[in-house]
């Protein structure tokens, strides 16, 4: 029987090995010439650009406790932290999923994969290698062929960066750490929100990183730190030992109004550089960094920098206020995942726990959920050696590490098409009793879509 309830889509890093691993890491950077990663990639090549090219392919997620607090961590990290980055290792098996379990009892080989082909292993109802066609998790129960995607667009660098920009200095007021006065360079998130086609519906924002933080933002609310805003303009106070203070801009001085418009930014540069990119710390579990985006909500109180919670009390005026509007709290930092709220009816969700890694290693953006973006057409034809039509096959899409999001099935003529919205897909063609070439195709487009696309089918008669 299969469960009732979501997918949770998975975007992280690939494979995670079952060998030693390195003391920092993003993703699955480390394990990049890992020999069960190459295994999976040989014997399944069209997975290489999708969601099953990832450590949760094998790995499960699960509970760490740290100074008595208990947080869940996704596959990567709590993989790290179980098995361990230092000799001595711990027990593998404790963060292996079924499938990991049946691929490393079949032998942890490219024959081991085929021998395990028939078998379910989550207990699902779907064996392993349909759920490996669909682009589902065969280690996953909840993660099954047929499951709806929610509407989603996949932004590069290379797409944000044609959005219409904006800077601002503004004052990030921390409650435990420094304060800073920093200029941050984006793209607007009312901006962002627009672009992706949010509903008219839309309720608000949630802002993911892959550390397992994520926050709620409405749309508009005067009394919250909200998507449109406004927001007041601060001030600026120089000279204090507390606060981090940078590139500043040369018409400022002490008790001047900062004279930017301030908006929620997604930002991408911090004082003219390129932010960061952030990685878990495998010693503490805390993000470091805070690129390749970072989402900045302006003070909803405009106010002046104060000392840490946890600094020293001088009763000199700048001593911590809990009153004050301490903005950095609010932020985001490497952010992978923005969710336009209400998700749809039955569609299904991104677990950013598992999922963001490999969307910040790649400096790439999902926004899904409440959205309607532009879509275009893509399509192409299915044809045997002799150029004769092959109808009935399926043409799977799949989106750049997300998993399927679509699919179409060749005609009579054996022309297929879907319209999807711009970005990087794998399509993936399938008939029983069929073989293709090339077994996929990538495809990366801006406008209008991409047609022409053939595949050569080879059927049993």
């Amino acid at each position: 029987m299969r469960k009732n309830g979501v997918l949770l889509f998975m975007v992280s890093g690939v494979l995670l090995t079952i060998v030693s691993v390195a003391p920092a890491f993003g993703a699955y950077s480390a394990h990049k010439n890992d020999r069960d990663i190459n295994n999976f990639l040989t014997v399944y090549p069209f997975t290489r650009p999708t969601k099953l090219n990832d450590c949760s392919l094998c790995h499960k997620g699960g509970n760490i406790t740290r100074s008595a607090k208990t947080s869940y961590y996704g596959s990567c990290d709590y993989c790290h932290q179980i098995y361990g980055v230092h000799e001595p290792y711990g027990d593998i098996t404790s963060t292996l999923n079924p499938y990991g379990m049946d691929y490393r009892s079949a032998g942890r080989d490219q024959a081991a994969l085929l021998s395990i082909e028939q078998k379910d292993s989550d207990g699902d109802g779907s064996n392993n290698i349909a759920e490996i066609k669909a682009l589902a998790f065969p280690g996953d129960p909840n993660d099954y062929p047929g499951l709806i995607a929610a509407p989603a667009v996949l932004m590069n660098q290379e797409r944000l960066l044609r959005l219409p920009d904006y800077s601002e200095f503004l004052l990030i007021n921390a409650p435990k750490d420094k304060d800073s006065y920093a200029t941050y360079r984006g793209v607007k998130l009312i901006d962002l929100l627009k672009h992706v086609g949010a509903g008219a519906k839309a309720t608000g924002i949630t802002v993911f990183a892959p550390d397992g933080y994520s926050k709620f933002f409405p749309i508009k609310d005067p009394a919250r730190y909200d998507v449109v805003g406004p927001y007041p303009q601060g001030t600026y106070y120089a000279g204090l030992d507390f606060v981090n203070y940078a590139f500043l801009p040369a018409h400022l001085l002490k008790g001047n109004v900062i004279p930017d418009k301030l908006y929620m930014l997604l930002a991408y540069f911090r004082d003219g550089d390129p932010l960061t990119t952030g990685k878990i710390n495998p010693e503490t579990l805390t993000l470091d960094g805070e690129g390749p985006y970072r989402l900045i909500p302006p003070q909803k109180v405009a106010g002046s920098p104060d000392r840490p919670a946890n600094g020293p009390c001088l009763n000199d005026g700048w001593d911590y206020d809990p009153k004050k509007d301490h903005n950095a709290g609010s932020s985001i930092r490497s952010v992978a995942a923005i969710r336009v709220e209400p998700l749809p009816s039955g569609t299904t969700d991104f677990q950013w726990t598992e999922g963001g890694w490999n969307l910040v290693d790649s400096a790439r953006l999902l926004i899904y959920g409440n959205i309607n973006p532009s879509v275009y057409p893509v399509g192409g034809m299915v044809l045997d050696s002799t150029g004769k039509p092959i109808p009935g096959v399926t043409v799977t899409v799949g989106m750049l590490s997300l998993g399927q999001v679509g699919a179409a099935k060749s005609k009579s003529s054996g022309d297929f098409l879907i319209n999807l919205p711009s970005g990087e897909y794998t399509l993936i063609p399938s008939k029983d009793g069929c073989s293709f070439s090339p077994g996929s195709i990538s495809i990366n487009f801006w406008k209008p879509g991409r047609k022409g696309i053939v595949f050569t089918g080879s059927c049993d008669r």
